[in-house]
């Protein structure tokens, strides 16, 4: 099996095991990979389509398999002692969701304070059909000034592929113009729930 190499500057897992473990997990899924994983200590990586629970396993599958480190945001009233050291450890960041505090900034203030740090989003935010994309990664990637990889799972090609890098501009209409583009080729576990424009 094919797997990209990674760059010097991606935040790595350097766990054998847990490499193998996502190497054994593609082949089941009779699953490959295409494309390289950006080169940067900073990044986020949105993923798309996601209409199935199957995304979550051959995303985990892909992650390990690379051997790349990502993490996710989780709600900070599940990150208390010990569950919080367990969490962390798979990369959950901690998020106050309550109306006083700014998502977006928290990210952003996580981005400026890591030496490296990829956060890994789904755009649409449900397994659902969607009127609209969230947006929230534009703006922190616009905020903190790093790039956004594009990640797509494609079920008829049975492909993890990592896609183009965009710099956000500022045009937000045009970035996500771009991005939406790059994702009308992909099939998704369920096709019909996959859709919505972003504003």
């Amino acid at each position: 099996m094919d797997i990209p190499e990674l760059g010097p500057l991606t935040p790595q897992r350097s766990n054998v095991l847990s490499r193998a473990v996502g190497r054994l997990l593609l082949t089941v899924f009779r699953w490959r990979i295409e494309g390289q994983v950006h080169n940067a200590s900073k990044f986020v990586m949105i993923i798309a389509p996601h209409t199935s629970m199957w995304d979550f396993f051959i995303g985990l599958a892909s992650m390990l398999g690379v051997g790349f480190q990502s993490s996710w945001l989780i709600a900070a009233k599940y990150t208390w002692w010990p569950l919080g050291i367990f969490t962390r450890s798979l990369g959950g960041l901690p998020i106050h969701r309550s109306a006083s505090h700014n998502v977006v900034s928290q990210i952003v203030k996580a981005f400026n304070e890591d030496d490296q740090l990829m956060l890994a989003l789904f755009p649409e935010g449900t397994r659902r059909k969607v009127d609209k994309w969230k947006t929230g990664f534009w703006y922190i990637a616009a905020q903190a000034s790093i790039p956004v990889q594009l990640v797509s799972f494609d079920y008829d090609r049975r492909v993890t592929e990592c896609g183009p890098v965009i710099v956000p501009s500022n045009d937000i209409e045009a970035d996500m113009k771009k991005i939406q583009d790059y994702y009308k080729t992909v099939t998704a576990k369920h096709p019909e729930k996959f859709g919505g424009e972003y504003l």
